[in-house]
């Protein structure tokens, strides 16, 4: 279902650096510079983003174009893509807020674990909610969408197959959230962005990571892992933004192109070109010389009782801090409900 995204007039702010964003009239072509972490080839980045800013350029007849940038690039480094939108320096942007502890207390709800089966329907769910619930972390860059990777599994160089497993294992996490789930589980926490974790796991620096099934292909985990443990832990946040200063200066046909391509549709965009990459993912899991465990509802069951007070001392904390968390965790729960039962 295809929702529109209420794109407010972004509110003016100070901006610091520079951008190719070229403010021009209507009858004139617009270069917006495109920065994100993966590389150009990446299955998903040729289908979710590139795919994406082709389309914007087709709707606007030309009118808007994008110079890209991606792993490699100065532009690329991942704890850098939100503000690198902020201060101006890059004009469109897709990254993750994991990335950043305590920058999206309220947007990070939706990673606490088993919040949702799917993560496309709850990618719909949060980019549902931002206008209500989440504006106000977003104030700084116009927000087109909030994305979810797919779930996260436990891909490892040592089989785990019962909580007894993780004890002592250091394992790549992605965000606070994340690292609690593996203290909790006795695991040692590693903060690792996506791109270092091959080098990691073929090293022997870490044992493990949480990632999904579609890091065995995007990110070739399968080539520095033997077991994969299947459960859903919890999903991590993502964005796909402009800057303000970007937005504010386009004219209005074009900001009404880009307001009728965010929101949920591209949410749906960017999850669906990760499906494709996790059913492949999977089935490189199962090839001869891997270990599959999928988590039945014994282990699942263990794995919940054991991160239960994560969920309650998260919010709770954010409740002592005055920030409606209860309320933002029960309209997250309700759209995610209703997105998984279309």
């Amino acid at each position: 279902m295809k929702i529109g995204f209420r794109s407010p007039i972004a509110a003016m702010a100070v901006v610091f650096g520079m951008s190719v964003f070229t403010n021009t009239t209507d009858a004139q072509a617009t270069t917006l510079k495109f920065a994100t972490m993966g590389p150009e080839k990446l299955q998903f980045i040729q289908c979710g983003h590139i795919q994406f800013l082709k389309s914007l350029t087709k709707k606007s007849n030309g009118k808007l174009n994008f110079k890209t940038f991606f792993a490699g690039t100065a532009f690329a480094h991942p704890l850098k893509q939100y503000d690198q939108l902020v201060r101006g320096i890059i004009d469109m942007s897709f990254g993750v807020l994991t990335y950043l502890p305590g920058r999206f207390p309220m947007t990070n709800i939706g990673t606490l674990p088993f919040m949702m089966n799917e993560s496309g329907a709850g990618a719909r769910a949060m980019t549902r909610v931002y206008d209500k619930h989440l504006r106000k972390e977003f104030s700084d860059i116009h927000l087109l969408a909030i994305a979810l990777p797919p779930l996260y599994q436990v891909q490892s160089r040592k089989k785990i197959a019962s909580v007894a497993d993780f004890k002592g294992l250091r394992i790549r996490a992605a965000g606070r959230i994340h690292g609690q789930i593996l203290k909790a589980l006795d695991a040692v926490p590693a903060q690792i962005p996506a791109p270092a974790i091959y080098e990691n796991l073929a090293k022997g620096v870490v044992d493990g990571a949480m990632f999904p099934w579609s890091g065995l292909v995007s990110w070739k985990l399968g080539e520095v892992t033997k077991y994969s443990l299947g459960i859903n832990l919890n999903a991590s946040t993502l964005f796909h933004g402009m800057s303000n200063k970007a937005y504010d200066g386009l004219p209005a046909d074009l900001k009404r192109i880009i307001d009728s391509s965010g929101g949920v549709p591209l949410a749906e965009h960017i999850s669906s070109c990760w499906r494709p990459i996790t059913k492949k993912g999977k089935e490189m899991a199962s090839q001869k010389g891997r270990v599959v465990t999928m988590a039945d509802a014994k282990l699942v069951n263990a794995v919940k009782a054991k991160l239960a007070p994560i969920t309650e001392n998260y919010l709770a904390g954010l409740e002592a801090k005055g920030m409606p968390a209860r309320k933002v965790y029960a309209a997250i729960k309700k759209a995610v409900k209703e997105e998984e039962a279309k």
